[in-house]
């Protein structure tokens, strides 16, 4: 009887694991759909319920949705909150969202500068030429590697510089070469 009595209490031991790991992956399980349907909403344009708890995937998506949608105060904050809860919290980013919402950023502020400077406000345009090349170094510090935010900071540099000034002339540097190349190491001297 004493085997018996054991066989039954491993039977019943493996049973309640069996169930316990099945409700944990049950779990795991909803969570992810919850988050498929907020960036599916997001994505669709649709209202977002945001939460302390909500998944980077599901901000990231919503930060893209308003940038769409041309909403730059809500995409701004949903990619600020990104970075905030990845790199800028613990310097951690097992996603990599953390560098591409800082590319994203950098984008809108590009954007923005660009609109700004062919309505002729200058001071706006520059304002946000400068948010950008921050948005893109901040992604750099996170992916030191990522092409994409090399480039555009390198961009954002030259929009700076030939920005007009108050008297209506480009701004010139003294130092400036007319062949400018990267001031980054390791950038490529050419493109393919």
């Amino acid at each position: 009887m004493s085997r018996l009595r054991k066989l039954r209490w491993l039977a019943l031991t493996v049973a309640s694991c069996a169930v316990g790991v099945a409700v944990w992956q049950g779990m795991i399980w909803y969570d992810h759909a919850r988050d498929q349907r907020r960036i599916t909403a997001a994505l669709a344009h649709q209202e977002v319920a945001i939460t302390p708890d909500t998944g980077l995937q599901v901000l990231f998506a919503q930060g893209y949705g308003q940038a769409r949608l041309r909403r730059y105060r809500e995409a701004s904050a949903a990619y600020r909150a990104v970075w905030n809860r990845t790199y800028g919290a613990d310097g951690r980013d097992p996603d990599g969202l953390a560098a591409r919402s800082r590319y994203n950023l950098g984008n809108l502020y590009a954007r923005r500068s660009v609109a700004a400077a062919e309505s002729y406000d200058i001071d706006s345009a520059r304002t946000m030429a400068e948010l950008a090349k921050q948005a893109y170094r901040d992604a750099l510090r996170a992916a030191p590697d990522y092409w994409p935010a090399k480039h555009n900071f390198e961009a954002a540099q030259r929009l700076v510089r030939d920005l007009p000034t108050h008297d209506g002339e480009a701004s010139t540097d003294p130092e400036a070469k007319p062949d400018v190349w990267s001031q980054m190491p390791g950038f490529p001297r050419g493109l393919p």
